[in-house]
Order: structure tokens, then C-alpha cells, then sequence
């Protein structure tokens, strides 16, 4: 299922083309395709849940604990030892909360990646912190990301018909996208505007 990245009604708005009723399932099965890459490019996915869902993450025997992109933090729960038989529940208020990293996390429109213990350390282990969370980038899909996914698409279709002048093809995952300047837009400007936002919201894991 489609997650929304983009629509037909963007994509055809973006291509300045009406796309055939009768081709409304392959449009789907391109977006969906296409959202896949995104989140596998960039090791990220820009839809959060709407419930929250434990996970597990392994402690390194510090403060921080690096966790999934989450817009909201539910509950914590640290392991007492090293394999997760046993936790306690940290708190988001009180002396011995729980931080949550980036700081403004929200007003910076960035999920939160990190989570710190004021007084404790994280238990060095495999598996063993359990955080329950609504998990994903964001809440709606960021423009930019709207964006990538309109022009991905749009090169996918122009790909089959090879319209304008200019033609420039690449291949982004399994499939090869065609741009050129139809209708006066630099088309292959915005397939490298498009893989330069996706490069910026890549997560990289150290």
C-alpha cells in the first residue's frame, strides 16, 4: 500500500499530462516501488505510525542510547542486565528522567534519534532497552521527500514515451528514469535537485 510520498495528482500536475484512468494501477504499483527506494536510500521512513509499538535497541554501557526515528516517545524501559531478562521504566518528567535527541526536535521538524538517562547509564548489552514509540520521520510526508518521489516517478513514465528535446536518461534502483525540457522545465535540473535531497536526509549509523 501506497504510503503517500506522492500522488497522481502530483505526478500529472509535475508532467502537465492527464495519465489514462486505465493506467491507474500501474501509476500505484511505481509510487509504491519508488517509496521503497527512498526509505532504502535513505534508511528512513518519512510516515510515522499512529500507535505506538515497542522495539528493541542494545545498550553500550553509556548515557545515550541511539534508537529508530520516532515522532513521540511513550515509554522506556531500561534492562538491568545484558540480555534483557529484566527492565525498569524511566519516566519523561521527574529527577531521574529521560532526554530525547535532537533538542527542539520538533521545532527543527527532524524526528528523534537519541534518547539520554540523567542519572544511569545504559546497560551494555544485546537487545536489552525496549522503547515504545510511534516510530517514523514524521507525522506528514516532508515536501522534500514529496518532491523526490514526484520527480522519480515522473522520469519512470517519461522513460516509456521520450517526449521534448534533451533527453537524458539514468537509472535510479531497478529502473531507468528519462528527463528532458518539456513544456520549458529543466527537468534533469530537478532529477539532480531531487537526488540531492535525497542524499540529505540519508540516517547514517556510526
Amino acid at each position: 500500500m501506497a504510503k503517500g510520498y506522492t500522488t497522481e495528482a502530483k505526478i500529472e500536475n509535475y508532467i502537465l499530462t492527464d495519465i489514462d484512468p486505465s493506467y491507474a494501477d500501474t501509476i500505484t504499483d511505481l509510487i509504491e516501488s519508488v517509496e521503497d527506494m527512498i526509505d532504502l536510500e535513505t534508511g528512513r521512513n518519512f510516515v510515522a505510525s499512529d500507535t505506538a509499538t515497542p522495539r528493541l535497541f542494545s545498550g553500550q554501557g553509556d548515557r545515550g542510547l541511539i534508537i529508530d526515528d520516532c515522532i513521540e516517545v511513550e515509554t522506556l524501559e531500561v534492562g538491568l542486565d545484558d540480555f534483557g531478562g529484566s527492565f525498569i521504566t524511566i519516566g519523561a518528567t521527574g529527577s531521574n528522567r529521560f532526554f530525547t535527541e535532537p533538542v527542539n526536535h520538533e521545532d527543527k521538524k527532524v524526528p528523534i534519534t537519541k534518547l539520554l538517562l540523567r542519572d544511569r547509564n545504559f546497560t551494555r548489552g544485546m537487545q536489552n532497552h525496549r522503547v515504545t514509540a510511534k516510530w517514523g520521520y514524521s507525522e506528514a510526508v516532508p515536501s522534500g521527500i514529496s518532491f523526490v518521489a514526484t520527480v522519480f516517478v515522473a522520469g519512470i513514465l517519461n522513460q516509456s514515451r521520450k517526449g521534448g528535446d534533451q533527453i537524458k536518461s539514468e537509472r535510479i534502483g531497478n529502473y531507468q528514469v528519462t528527463y528532458n525540457s518539456d513544456n520549458g522545465r529543466d527537468s534533469w535540473g530537478d532529477f539532480d535537485r531531487a537526488l540531492s535531497i535525497l542524499d540529505s536526509y540519508k540516517r547514517y549509523h556510526l
